[in-house]
């Protein structure tokens, strides 16, 4: 009788790993440096390594294991197992990721998207758990999402669902590196507040304390404009505010569409926590409709970046466990 799933979630710098039962229950996380030479083949190699080392701490027998999921950037092929292109990662262009690991461990392999794993993870073990609709907003170098719906992870008729980030939020606004403008990504990720920020301080040279900080590092992120708010300095609470309406913006998008029981956000900016997510539900109660009552709960992760291992292994469950 199969008792575990082994899910990796494959990162530019890490690749982690985890095994779980049915429920969810997860043993501690394996992370290994993700190789940056020997092409696909190294690189699965540094994963089915990984993979047998969890199964080994665990004290699990391959026949134990039912299956494993792997959580990668993509854009992907899921259907046929592919990974088209991972331009964060060398040499994975239309490799058959899914394939190549499963020979390799000699076990079935489910292939997901990373920021889907990730929303399955929160929707299984975290911040979800309760809830059966779920969206989660990944905010970090980029902004990431991932739906659930009734536990079923949405992927759209072309395999290009929630990309959440390219919702586009300002008309006519950024330019995005997709090719649009105004996307939600360049409002609410933590490196576009970044860049904006230097920007106007170039363009504006308004008083603020993060003049000092971007003269001895050369820039700034999220973490100095949040600390130079909370240290109060107007320039920077005004910055983290309009990130935070842009960001609640969004969540009422996300509501219209979806109507889920929580959005959750994740990534680095979100580990500001009430920090950020006090003004993100201010702004969320402000914006949102008068028709009806707030039933939409905004929160934070509660797995941070566990979530795409215990959610690639959430995956393999599902596709593997019926």
């Amino acid at each position: 009788m199969a008792e575990m799933c082994v899910g990796i979630d494959l990162g530019g710098t890490f690749i982690k790993f985890v095994a779980t039962d049915r429920q969810g229950n997860a043993s501690e996380i394996l992370a290994l440096p993700t190789p940056t030479d020997g092409g696909a083949d190294g690189l699965v190699e540094q994963m089915a390594a990984g993979a047998r080392k969890i199964i080994d701490t665990a004290g699990l027998s391959s026949e134990q294991v039912l299956g494993v999921g792997v959580g990668s950037p993509g854009p992907l092929d899921l259907k046929a197992g592919i990974v088209i292109a991972s331009p964060n990662i060398s040499g994975m262009v239309n490799v058959p990721l899914r394939d190549m690991v499963s020979d390799l461990l000699a076990l079935p392999v489910a292939l997901e998207n990373d920021a889907n794993a990730a929303a399955y993870g929160e929707y299984i073990a975290g911040a979800g758990k309760d809830a059966d609709d779920l969206v989660v907003l990944t905010l970090g170098t980029g902004v990431g999402g991932g739906v659930v719906i009734g536990g079923e992870v949405l992927h759209g008729a072309h395999e290009i669902g929630a990309e959440l980030g390219h919702m586009i939020l300002v008309p006519d606004g950024e330019p995005c590196g997709c090719g649009q403008r105004g996307c939600v990504e360049q409002y609410c990720s933590a490196k576009f507040m970044a860049d904006r920020t230097m920007a106007r301080m170039t363009a504006e040279k308004p008083p603020t304390a993060l003049r000092a900080i971007f003269d001895t590092k050369g820039s700034i992120d999220s973490k100095d404009i949040n600390e130079a708010r909370a240290g109060g300095d107007a320039f920077a609470a005004e910055v983290w505010d309009a990130t935070a309406r842009h960001l609640a913006m969004a969540c009422v998008s996300l509501t219209r569409i979806f109507d889920p029981d929580k959005i959750v956000l994740t990534g680095g900016m979100a580990k500001a926590g009430s920090d950020l997510i006090d003004p993100v539900r201010a702004h969320f109660a402000d914006l949102h409709w008068a028709m009806t009552e707030i039933k939409t709960e905004v929160a934070i992760a509660d797995l941070g970046s566990d979530a795409g291992a215990i959610g690639a292994a959430g995956v393999a469950w599902h596709q593997f466990g019926s």
